[in-house]
């Protein structure tokens, strides 16, 4: 991920990076080595323990069906691992359709950048 941001440092993006319990390991908050991984000041990452994110992206799912549908990652409910772009201003209250939703986020990261570079023209 952070070679991706590094690729795109002139650019607007921003990244909500959620870590959740997903594995009988993740019985807490990632160390400070885990969230060392992506340094860029853009991503702002946090713990969801609760699975709040991934209950709203079911929301969104459900809300925007013609929306790219992801192709793994998903596991009793929740999903995980997967990479979303949304269109600048969108707001997470209005369930916005994603523009990229596909996982895993190292197997799927050309196809993410293809998306951004198509939507940063």
């Amino acid at each position: 991920m952070q070679e991706f941001l590094n690729r795109y440092s002139n650019s607007r993006l921003r990244v909500l990076v959620v870590w959740e319990p997903m594995r009988v390991t993740d019985l807490r908050a990632p160390s400070a080595s885990a969230l060392g991984r992506i340094s860029d000041p853009r991503a702002i990452q946090f713990w969801d323990a609760d699975h709040i994110v991934s209950r709203d992206l079911t929301r969104i799912r459900e809300a925007n069906p013609a929306q790219p549908a992801p192709k793994c990652c998903e596991d009793d409910g929740f999903y995980w691992d997967d990479a979303l772009l949304f269109a600048p201003h969108r707001r997470w209250k209005d369930l916005p359709a994603a523009i990229f939703w596909d996982g895993p986020i190292w197997k799927v990261a050309p196809d993410l950048e293809k998306a951004l570079r198509n939507e940063t023209r």
